[in-house]
């Protein structure tokens, strides 16, 4: 494991944070500093936010499986709850006449230094990998339980994309 000398966490369902909690994320590159807004998760783990005010879905760790056309096993997906070192899901997921086959595992835990402090956050790898088309792409996604959101991701695909963020401060609603 690439992460075995992280904190011992306790099997971590998932609970968002509260709607309305506030977020500030930078680029590692410093290319980019953005904002966004947590918003109600729906009963199929589907989180709703804003990022610099344009609505947005996500499955979390689940590598574009929100949207009106795409379709994959929820149940399948619902089994990586709750989140434990060693965990992993493998499930279909399909857009139109498009398959692509994704894996989320919790790959360990690490004990994370950010700017407004220290978290312990799972780690998890999210890959998807084309059947019938050559897209893959890759997530590492560092998810903090106490804070109830991701606070540091890096992603790439096949397309040439690379891009790493890290969360600057979370602000719960009053």
């Amino acid at each position: 494991m690439p992460f075995p000398d992280g904190p011992a966490l306790e099997p971590a369902p998932l609970r968002p944070a509260a709607p309305g909690t506030r977020m500030v994320w930078r680029r590692l590159d410093g290319y980019a500093t953005e904002r966004g807004v947590i918003g109600s998760v729906d009963q199929d783990l589907l989180a709703h936010y804003q990022w610099e005010g344009q609505p947005r879905s996500m499955y979390f760790f689940c590598i574009n499986c929100a949207g009106d056309e795409v379709s994959f096993d929820h149940a399948a997906y619902q089994r990586l709850f709750p989140l434990e070192r060693g965990k992993s899901v493998t499930f279909r997921r399909s857009v139109g006449e498009w398959d692509w086959v994704n894996r989320i595992s919790v790959i360990g835990t690490e004990r994370l230094s950010l700017e407004f402090g220290e978290v312990d956050a799972y780690v998890i790898a999210s890959a998807t990998e084309g059947q019938n088309n050559p897209f893959h792409a890759e997530n590492e996604i560092w998810y903090a339980p106490s804070i109830g959101w991701n606070v540091q991701f890096r992603y790439r695909n096949s397309l040439g994309e690379a891009y790493s963020w890290q969360a600057v401060e979370f602000i719960p609603p009053h």
